[in-house]
């Protein structure tokens, strides 16, 4: 984690990460994570094998300009289909911000 703070779910196990943290989720464990709070965060992922990044790029949006697109929720129904092609399985539903989940 270089900035911002995510909660993270891997299996049964829930918690959080801030920066200067490390994250290991294993390979076929269900996982998801969420920003916390109303600053960005930035992390940066290995993936092995090589090319999972592709993911990303599949199933995320063309720039609409140049930086970051606003925040917004992503779609699911397109994260599906990508993953589906990458041999992985969305499960949901998402988790919500820690604000969201205690009724803030």
């Amino acid at each position: 984690m270089l900035e911002g703070e995510l909660t993270f779910k891997a299996g049964d196990e829930t918690f959080e990460a801030g920066p200067g943290s490390f994250v290991f989720l294993p390979r076929d464990l269900p996982h998801t994570f969420v920003v916390e709070g109303d600053e960005p965060a930035r992390l940066l992922t290995l993936l092995t094998p090589g090319d999972g990044e592709r993911f990303y790029v599949d199933g995320g949006r063309p720039p609409e300009h140049e930086g970051l697109p606003p925040a917004g929720p992503p779609d699911i129904e397109q994260l599906k289909r990508v993953a589906e092609q990458y041999g992985n399985v969305i499960v949901g539903p998402p988790l919500q911000p820690k604000a969201m989940a205690q009724g803030s």
